[in-house]
């Protein structure tokens, strides 16, 4: 007989935090690992890339978070990849030049700076119809999906050919769906019983492949001098996904927003920051600054990836004298959905238990209220 083992359950066992720590991966780290991806032969998948492994992601699963894995990949001019599909969601940035990329048969134009998506079980693949080297990041949820092990994946897939939406084919009515499955209120408390047809024959959310051009969201952003006071721009905004509903993501379990501020802008004066639970990733795509996460200074500038907001750490960023422009990734799309997503926008503001009870009211920024 194995060797059965209990344990005391987690409701019973106090608050330990054991975040993984901010971590910076510099500009030239960065650099130099395109360089060395794009020094090699075409692998026969056609990707060229790499993961940047946490150090603490010791189980060998890839990630840079417990939730994200994020991806640098590399194509020479001329160069496609091949075509791929799995049960994972990807968020995508190209960092370096540009090309096209493609997603089911939903075809679309890559410049630097732009953010596009590629939802679950949607063939994609890349092509760099440039002169120039392309490369970009991808953050996906293949690192908690590796780890439950759920992750499922296939790739040499056949370029997909147009046809019509299964969803949206006409069928004749069966048996046994989510509209005739079984459905019966309980007297005593209007609780419900379900058949099995609604656990299987879920109606689904439409979800395209979505694409943010960073030459329509730079307007909207107060990055050049003279810009703070008008009314229609704003320090941060996010990228949203209709397909996310009220989870308020740019894909089911990610948000990506940009922030921007202006050369010459004050940088936040306090000395306090805010925490949630959910994890945080910064592209530093131009400025400079520091980050004091946990107590610990983080200095950062152009070019730089850093987890600055591991889960329930305190942290505040302090922008320099020439303003900035950052592409934030968080997980908290999925933490709405799990229920888990807590908030405290400063130590002495309540902790909230954002989509489950009235969320922060009052802010424009982290940290900033709104006039």
């Amino acid at each position: 007989m194995n060797m059965i083992t209990f344990g005391t359950p987690s409701a019973a066992v106090p608050v330990e935090r054991d975040a993984w720590c901010a971590y910076l991966v510099p500009k030239e780290a960065i650099d130099a690992e395109i360089a060395r991806l794009a020094a090699g032969d075409l692998p026969a998948s056609g990707y060229r890339a790499s993961s940047i492994v946490h150090p603490r992601a010791t189980d060998g699963i890839p990630s840079f978070t417990p939730v994200t894995e994020v991806t640098i990949s590399v194509l020479k001019p001329g160069e496609r990849t091949s075509v791929r599909r799995g049960n994972y969601s990807l968020l995508e940035t190209s960092i370096l030049g540009g090309g096209r990329a493609s997603v089911a048969t939903t075809h679309f134009p890559i410049r630097e700076s732009d953010v596009w998506t590629v939802p679950s079980m949607k063939p994609y693949y890349y092509e760099n119809t440039s002169d120039r080297l392309w490369a970009w990041l991808t953050y996906s949820n293949a690192a908690f999906l590796r780890r439950i092990g759920a992750y499922w994946a296939e790739d040499n897939l056949p370029i997909p050919e147009p046809k019509a939406d299964i969803a949206d084919a006409p069928s004749a009515e069966r048996p046994y769906t989510r509209k005739t499955g079984p459905i019966h209120r309980m007297p005593s408390t209007g609780t419900e019983l379900r058949g099995y047809e609604h656990l299987t024959d879920i109606e689904p959310v439409p979800n395209p492949p979505l694409h943010w051009v960073w030459e329509d969201i730079a307007p909207y952003l107060p990055i050049n001098p003279g810009h703070n006071d008008d009314p229609n721009k704003r320090g941060i905004w996010l990228l949203y996904n209709p397909a996310t509903e009220r989870r308020q993501g740019t894909t089911p379990v990610h948000f990506a927003t940009y922030a921007g501020a202006s050369p010459g802008t004050p940088p936040y004066a306090g000395t306090r920051g805010h925490f949630h639970t959910s994890a945080s990733i910064n592209y530093h795509r131009t400025g400079h600054g520091y980050s004091v996460v946990d107590g610990q200074r983080v200095d950062w500038k152009a070019g730089d990836l850093l987890l600055s907001a591991p889960s329930w750490l305190e942290h505040a960023h302090y922008v320099g004298k020439d303003g900035w422009t950052v592409l934030t990734v968080q997980d908290h799309p999925m933490q709405i959905a799990l229920g888990s997503l807590l908030w405290q926008e400063s130590p002495d503001q309540p902790i909230l238990s954002l989509g489950n009870e009235e969320g922060q009211k009052g802010f424009v920024f982290p940290r900033e209220a709104g006039k």
